[in-house]
């Protein structure tokens, strides 16, 4: 948790200090308008260790972002808070035979730079890159034997020296007709999270207001 703090501190400040920047410099000197939006959709996740991909499993992703233009050319950054399901499923052949699903719900805060291209007054083009990080509060383990129906689930508060910590990259783009916004996103987890790197496939759909 105290990670998470230090994360989401850092990031307030950058963003107060982008903003002050962008606004101050020679550059800007006709007013840009910041883009508020709420988005909503679904994710394909899943996660790899020591170079073996885990199986996928779909979710969703819900939150609120805004696109704040650098000067009059196109480029611009964005930030945002977001609540995802992520996780993965495996088979552990060796030892249990039972199969392992982690369905985590994970309070996220995406930073991205990137470039709009006008194709005309309705529609823009986006493309941007940047970082996450992302805190587990909430989810389960499910542990199934495969020779059977039904498998039991452990909460994720309950189990002993787990990590909730995850950041990495990621890279996107996106299409907007006038305040309606369809955007696809690709993550790839840096840190390892209990020796997993997530990776998350998102689609989603914005309303800017």
């Amino acid at each position: 948790m105290k990670k998470f703090i230090l994360f989401a501190l850092i990031a307030c400040a950058a963003a107060t200090a982008s903003a002050q920047v962008v606004t101050s410099t020679s550059f800007t000197r006709e007013k840009t308008k910041t883009i508020w939006y709420v988005k909503a959709g679904a994710n394909i996740s899943s996660g790899s260790t020591e170079g073996e991909s885990l199986s996928s499993i779909f979710g969703y992703n819900v939150g609120f972002a805004f696109d704040r233009p650098i000067g009059s050319s196109g480029v611009f950054w964005s930030a945002g808070l977001q609540l995802a399901t992520k996780g993965y499923k495996y088979e552990d052949t060796d030892y249990t035979g039972n199969e392992y699903k982690l369905n985590a719900h994970k309070l996220e805060i995406p930073i991205t730079f990137g470039y709009k291209f006008k194709v005309n007054e309705d529609i823009t083009i986006d493309g941007r890159a940047g970082g996450f990080a992302n805190y587990d509060l909430f989810g389960s383990i499910k542990e199934t034997d495969l020779g059977a129906d039904d498998g039991v689930s452990t909460n994720l508060g309950d189990l002993d020296n787990y990590d909730r910590f995850s950041a990495g990259i990621q890279f996107g783009v996106g299409v907007w007709y006038q305040k309606l916004n369809l955007n696809l996103t690709y993550q790839l987890g840096l840190i390892e999270q209990n020796s997993i790197k997530e990776r998350n496939f998102m689609i989603s759909l914005g309303y800017a207001f």
